[in-house]
Formats: C-alpha cells, sequence, structure tokens
C-alpha cells in the first residue's frame, strides 16, 4: 500500500515545484494541462497511427450487445431499461487471445479507455474514462461493487485482484452512471460478467499460459447443468515470478458462481475468494531506473464476496427483483522512505486497511404500451477502518475509522416510437443517514434512420461522488465537512454500417466539478477544483474476404484545467489484423500512443515520450474445445515508460493453451 499521497505533497520544500499524482484525490496538482507536453516527431507518427486506426477497429469494440449474450447474464451497466448505446464491450473470445496477467490490458483496447499499472506487476492500477481519475469510475463484478474508499487511492479499485480466467466479458458505459448506480460513478461504470454454466451434464475446462520472461498463470474449472440450473466452480493462480525488476506478484483466486430457474424465476448465486502478495518500487519513487533507495515496498491483499439475486424472465411484461451482496477487502503494506530528488521525500509508512460493504437493491420493470419502465430502491452500507504509522524518525501511528449508511431511489423509462426513435431517462435520490441528499438524472435519444442503417444517439447526464472515507477520516489531513465532487457528461455519436463492418465515432464533453484538492496552508482537504475533458473517439471493425479482418480504435483528448493532469495522451489508438482459415489463426496488433506527462520524487515534473509497441500471434485449433497459441509480444522491445522510471516489460514469447 502506498503511503498517503497528499502527506507527500504536505512535506515539499516551497522553492522547489510542485509534483502532480495520478490519483487527484491525494495530491496537491490534481490534473496536467495538456498543453505541457511538447510535440515530437513521434508524435506525427502516432497521429498518423491513429487515422489509420479510425478506418479499422476490432469485432471486440462492439458498441452493443449481441442478442444472445445476456439472456442468462443481465446485469445493469449503463440502464435499467435497456438502453446499451454507447457501451463498449471485450468478449471472452478477445481476452482468450489476449492471455493478459490483468484486465487492464484489455481495458486500454477500449475507445476512450486509458489503463495500465503505475509500476510493474503488483503496481497499482491506473483507469481513466475519458480523462477523468481511476477513482471517478464505478467497478462491478456480476452487479457487486468493488471500489475500496478506505486506501489512499481514494476509492479506485485495484484491477491485480482479478483473476481474467473467470470473466466472459467486460462492458464499459463512458458515461456518468450516478443516476442508475448512485455515487462514484462520475466518469463511468465497468461491469465485468463472470462465466456461467450454459449446458447439462459435466464439463471439465483449463487454461493456463508461460512466459519467457514473466512468469505464467494456470486456471482449473467444472461445471456442471441440469434441467433450470447449473453451477460452475474454478480456481487460478498467477505468479509473474523474478522477471521483471519493477516487482513481482502472486495471486489465488476461488471462484463459484450457481443459478436454479423456479417457473419465471431465476435463483442466482456468486462466490468469490482472491488474495495477492506482491513487492514493488513506491509510487512516485523512479522505479527501478531512478529510485534511490533500492528497498521493495511489500504488499499483499485480499477481497471476500458473495452475492445472491432472484429475477423474473426477462420475457415477462412484469419484472421484479431483488439482490443482495456483502463484501469484504483488507490490504496491507509496508512500503521504505522515498529519498529526496527533485521534490521532497516521503517517509516509510506502514498500513492496514479493512473495509466491509452490503447493498440490497430491489427493483420492479415492466411494459407499458411502447414504454419500458423500471423503479426501486437500495440501501448501502460501508464501514472502513485504517491504522498504520509514519515514520518520522519516530512512528507516529495514523488510523481511522467511518461506517456509512445510503438509502435510494430510482426510476427510469425508455420510449420506443415510431420511426426508429428511443428516448429514454432515468432519476436518481441518494441519501446519507444523518447527512445530505443527492439527486442525479439521465437523458438519451437515439433514432435509427432505418432497420440495419445508421443510428444518431446522444446522452446527457450527471453525476457525484461523496469523499472517501480516507478523505473523510485521516486524522492528519482528513476533513469530514467535504461535499461530494460533481460532474456533467455529454456525449453524441453516429453508428454506421459500412461494407464489411460497422463504425462508429463519438464526440464527448466532460465538465468536473468541486474536486477534492490538497490545501497546503490549511493542511488538509478542500473542495476547489475544476476540470474538463472533451474529444473524440473513433472505432470501425471490416472482414476483408479470405479470411481476413482488420480493427483498431482512435481516442482525442483535450484537457481543461490550470494544474496539472498525469497519464493522459492526446491520442491513443491500436491497429490489428488477423487472419483465420481452418484450424489456424494469426493475429498481429500495433498499440501507441503520444506523449504524457508525468512526475516522480527524482526527476519532479517531465514529459515522457510516446510509444508504439508490437504483438503477433499464431494460433492453432487441435479440437474444437482445445486450442494453443504462442505470442511474441513487443516485438520491438520498446522499454518506453508508464510510470517514471518504469520500462515497458521488454519482448518475450508467451505459449497458452485453453480447454473449454
Amino acid at each position: 500500500m502506498a503511503p498517503p499521497r497528499r502527506l507527500r505533497c504536505c512535506r515539499r520544500r516551497r522553492r522547489r515545484r510542485q509534483r502532480p499524482n495520478r490519483n487527484r484525490q491525494h495530491r496537491t496538482s490534481p490534473f496536467w494541462p495538456a498543453k505541457c507536453a511538447e510535440s515530437s516527431p513521434l508524435r506525427w507518427t502516432i497521429s498518423l497511427a491513429a487515422v489509420a486506426a479510425s478506418f479499422v477497429a476490432p469485432e471486440a469494440l462492439a458498441q452493443t450487445i449481441s442478442a444472445d449474450a445476456g439472456k442468462q447474464d443481465i446485469f445493469v451497466t449503463a440502464s435499467r431499461t435497456g438502453d446499451i448505446a454507447g457501451i463498449a464491450i471485450a468478449d471472452r473470445e478477445v481476452i482468450a487471445r489476449r492471455q493478459p496477467a490483468s484486465l487492464i490490458e484489455v481495458l486500454d483496447d477500449l475507445p476512450g479507455i486509458r489503463a495500465f499499472s503505475t509500476g510493474g506487476p503488483a503496481g497499482g492500477t491506473f483507469l481513466s474514462i475519458r480523462g477523468g481519475e481511476p477513482n471517478f469510475t464505478t467497478v462491478m463484478i456480476d452487479g457487486v461493487r468493488l471500489n475500496d474508499p478506505t486506501g489512499s487511492a481514494g476509492g479506485a479499485f485495484d484491477f491485480a485482484l482479478l483473476d481474467p480466467s473467470i470473466v466472459a466479458r467486460v462492458e464499459v458505459s463512458r458515461m456518468s452512471g450516478s443516476a442508475i448506480h448512485g455515487s462514484d460513478a462520475l466518469s463511468g461504470v465497468v461491469q465485468i460478467v463472470t462465466r456461467t454454466p450454459t449446458q447439462n451434464g459435466l464439463r471439465a475446462g483449463a487454461q493456463g499460459w508461460i512466459d519467457s520472461r514473466y512468469g505464467g498463470a494456470a486456471s482449473a474449472s467444472i461445471a456442471g447443468g441440469w434441467a433450470g440450473g447449473g453451477v460452475i466452480a474454478s480456481g487460478a493462480r498467477y505468479d509473474s515470478g523474478d522477471g521483471d525488476p519493477a516487482g513481482s506478484l502472486r495471486r489465488d483466486q476461488l471462484f463459484g458462481r450457481a443459478h436454479q430457474q423456479w417457473g419465471d424465476f431465476r435463483l442466482a448465486a456468486l462466490g468469490l475468494y482472491t488474495t495477492t502478495d506482491g513487492t514493488r518500487f513506491p509510487e512516485d519513487s523512479g522505479g527501478p531506473l531512478l529510485a534511490v533507495i533500492r528497498t521493495h515496498e511489500r504488499r499483499s491483499g485480499d477481497l471476500s464476496l458473495g452475492a445472491l439475486s432472484l429475477a423474473r424472465d426477462p420475457s415477462a411484461r412484469i419484472r421484479p427483483s431483488l439482490s443482495i451482496s456483502w463484501s469484504v477487502q483488507h490490504g496491507d503494506g509496508n512500503a521504505p522512505p522515498i529519498a529526496p530528488g527533485a521534490l521532497d521525500g516521503v517517509p516509510a509508512t506502514t498500513v492496514q486497511d479493512r473495509f466491509a460493504r452490503f447493498e440490497s437493491i430491489a427493483a420492479l420493470a415492466g411494459e407499458l404500451g411502447p414504454f419500458t419502465l423500471s423503479t426501486g430502491g437500495a440501501i448501502l452500507r460501508e464501514e472502513g477502518s485504517s491504522t498504520g504509522t509514519l515514520d518520522f524518525g519516530f512512528p507516529l501511528p495514523v488510523q481511522f475509522a467511518r461506517t456509512r449508511t445510503t438509502r435510494s431511489g430510482f426510476g427510469e423509462a425508455t420510449l420506443h416510437a415510431s420511426g426508429g426513435l428511443t428516448l429514454g431517462g432515468a432519476v436518481r435520490y441518494d441519501k446519507l443517514s444523518g447527512g445530505s441528499g443527492n439527486w442525479t438524472g439521465r437523458g438519451s435519444v437515439r433514432w435509427e434512420t432505418r432497420p440495419s442503417g445508421p443510428a444518431l444517439f446522444a446522452h446527457l447526464a450527471n453525476g457525484y461522488k461523496r469523499p472517501s472515507l480516507y478523505a473523510l477520516g485521516h486524522p492528519l489531513i482528513g476533513n469530514a465537512s467535504l461535499a461530494p465532487e460533481t460532474s456533467r457528461s455529454l456525449d453524441l455519436g453516429i453508428e454506421l454500417p459500412v461494407p464489411g463492418g460497422q463504425a462508429s465515432l463519438t464526440l464527448f464533453d466532460n465538465r468536473f466539478r468541486n474536486l477534492i484538492d490538497f490545501d497546503p496552508v490549511a493542511f488538509g482537504l478542500v473542495n476547489r477544483a475544476r476540470v474538463g475533458t472533451r474529444g473524440a473517439e473513433g472505432a470501425l471493425a471490416l472482414r476483408l474476404g479470405h479470411g481476413w479482418s482488420a480493427g483498431g480504435t482512435l481516442t482525442y483528448l483535450s484537457v481543461e484545467s490550470e494544474t496539472p493532469l498525469r497519464g493522459r495522451p492526446a491520442l491513443s489508438g491500436n491497429v490489428r489484423l488477423s487472419w483465420e482459415r481452418g484450424a489456424w489463426r494469426t493475429d498481429t496488433t500495433l498499440r501507441g500512443n503520444s506523449d504524457v506527462n508525468d512526475s516522480a520524487v527524482p526527476t519532479g515534473l517531465r514529459v515522457t515520450p510516446g510509444h508504439l509497441e508490437a504483438d503477433a500471434a499464431l494460433a492453432y485449433r487441435i479440437t474444437s474445445r482445445l486450442r494453443i497459441r504462442a505470442t511474441v509480444r513487443n516485438l520491438g522491445d520498446n522499454r518506453s515508460w508508464d510510470a517514471v522510471g518504469t520500462p515497458a516489460p521488454g519482448r518475450s514469447l508467451r505459449l497458452s493453451i485453453v480447454l473449454d
């Protein structure tokens, strides 16, 4: 666990320039202005690649869910009444081809999303939707919230906790989702949908990969099905090995899911337990190349969750539903100090966090003429505590504990009008026990000019995020009077069928207000910052004939802020070319981004050059269930930095086998 980010800012020498942190909630300067990055020859290279990407996009980036994707796996991501325009999806086939150690690798290929580890396998997760902060995104697994508001990341979720082997697909809504999910979804929602048994009888599966440099992973599952029901259980292990100088990570995971149909109703259960143990250089220390103190930070954590849901069949006219979920997360960290450099040093820290959440949601949906309606309520209880020390030559105890309960009511309506026009609206009210209430809303319009023809769409939403338990309760810099952060999201775009595929273009504009920032005069957290992000996303999927297909994405991002923003390139994108014939398949992918602004204690503020990175893979299907794959990752042996002083993993060969 990293030391308190804002405390690092507090102890800077005044004659030195401030450095920004990726997790805005605990830093002095939350955002880097986009204009800070200077032009470079590589930027023009990236621009050309990104322009090319606007003409080819991977089939994984579907903007709508296929008709059979959710008959048994219906979870609320962007709407309770079926408005799914604007959702980016990575399905199981895409995840299997990537064979990732973390879902961050998959998310980074989706339009409008920037995702990477901030320092090796055990580094923290940086996930930005359309320029927002990592803690502006609600992350869910099968409808169960995962964000942890007790740590110094301000409520962001660490994707290193989840093994990708259990995932059937990932859905990402890139609009504010507070009208659907309440607090935290300022930028959007990531919904992780797990695997479910779909066949009668007993079926076993397994998959694994080994990397020439960076460890390996293995998982096994067994599924059983019967009339009206089924169960699946799996176990997984990942070990990054010692090949990455930035650190190491070991993860163990157990997962189970079951369902049973009773008449028109379906009862489902979910269970997950995962543990991680890793080492890394402390964040902002300069990593393996620049850190003065070479001792690794030790981090460990675990996540336990369970959920039950009862819902009527989606084909029924009136559809009541009830869900109950419970989760507990623990995190332990022991970080060495960071030696002074261009910026002040950071003291050694220890920390032990615990966070528990209980949530129950009751809803009623149905059809009324051309309308699809939904209404309901929810109760959310959160309990967090943290104990630790800061080493100022003596161990200074730092601890807090806070509990809060939120009660909510919501409603949503979708009108399917004539002429291919669909209108949608949602409203929600969240009331904190003993505190304030927040209204949020969302509206949408979609017009299909003709069946299977071009479609125009637009969304407008506002959102809010309550201060994290860390920001409210930290004994040195916390402020119990902090107000919620707020957002306004707008996007509009077009989905356009083209010969052999489909294209999409989306323009977006977000405004974030009342953001929490550190005030060195008050020596604490206050509401004061404002940030705007706007840009465009382009994607297109093509089948070229004779087994060939191509794809890619392009994202342009512009930031309006008086204070610095880190880790957001103005341009990012990817291009993919695939060929498949019979049992053989090849995939070649090129990814890149333009210059980004960053900072670390040894260097202070700096511009990290953009980069290009390529992978190539060859796969063979031995039987209908058994496949093998060889992937050369990072073909050009690119060593660019996502975090200062932490180079990208070098060229490696990854061999994988999948039995499903």
